[in-house]
């Protein structure tokens, strides 16, 4: 490519969805990424007025494929707002025309993933995005409690 030239912007269709859970109007909440099962089991900490404030929830989701997680800060730009024209008050999405779920469909038959969805939190201190097959389910937490994670090895 010759100086002064640009690189040609890809063309990305987005489909951006609020996704109907009770944090979905945090403004950049806490969120932390506990994997379990091999990473076959993902719960998110999500703290909607930040980590010392209740209420918190636990969002387990099960039959994740795949995992991203990362630091918020300094990442490079994945231009989901500004491409999807998302409101910035609203920090919990699924992706109803993710590429990642185009491609995961192919194998939803041989893998018996009945529902993939593509969800993503825009946390204040990360942004995690789960491919999974399936709905979550969401716990309130009032008050400090101790969460244990047993793994067999």
């Amino acid at each position: 490519m010759n100086e002064g030239q640009s690189i040609p912007a890809i063309e990305v269709n987005t489909n951006l969805v609020r996704w109907d859970v009770p944090f979905a109007e945090g403004r950049d909440p806490s969120v932390s990424l506990i994997t379990e099962q091999g990473g076959d089991v993902a719960t998110l900490v999500v703290a909607p007025m930040g980590t010392d404030q209740y209420p918190k929830f636990l969002v387990r989701i099960e039959s994740v494929i795949a995992v991203l997680s990362y630091e918020e800060a300094f990442t490079f730009d994945r231009g989901y707002r500004e491409l999807s024209g998302i409101d910035a008050r609203i920090c919990a999405y699924r992706w109803m025309d993710s590429p990642w779920l185009q491609s995961y469909r192919e194998g939803a038959g041989i893998f018996g993933w009945a529902s993939l969805q593509h969800y993503l939190v825009f946390g204040g201190d990360s942004i995690v995005e789960i491919i999974a097959a399936g709905e979550p389910t969401i716990q309130r937490i009032e008050f400090k409690q101790l969460l244990s994670i047993q793994h067999e090895l």
